[in-house]
């Protein structure tokens, strides 16, 4: 019985499909590094709300392991002085992942604010 030159091109790219897969897996088993969550925060102020102080807050998480209860500190700064001061808790934050959240500042936008950002702590799940 003779096979259709379509049926050997489907078994060939099957066959290259499992051995490539097979490749990464093992690549990725024998070369993981178990780093600790590498955390980095990102401000970026609403466009949409004008006079309103409203600043999305993404917390990024680089390393290889989750994060959990993140704690995250934002300081309004006017002129060199805190004026206010935000606190957001993100339950989770898986490795490689972006978590979103927003922030209000009780004082309007000022052309010349500025804020500090610090992260509190976390817990490893």
């Amino acid at each position: 019985m003779n096979k259709n030159p379509l049926e050997w091109f489907v078994f060939g790219m099957s066959v290259l499909l499992i051995l490539a897969l097979l490749g990464y897996l093992s690549v990725k088993a024998f070369h993981y590094e178990h780093t600790p969550p590498d955390l980095k925060i990102k401000l970026l102020p609403e466009k949409d709300r004008p006079g309103q102080n409203i600043h999305k807050v993404e917390l990024v998480n680089m390393g290889e392991q989750t994060a959990e209860n993140v704690i995250v500190e934002v300081s309004l700064m006017q002129q060199g002085q805190e004026v206010d001061k935000a606190e957001l808790r993100f339950p989770l934050a898986p490795k490689e992942s972006v978590q979103e959240a927003w922030i209000t500042f009780k004082k309007p936008k000022q052309p010349d604010q500025k804020m500090s950002v610090h992260i509190l702590g976390y817990n490893k799940p």
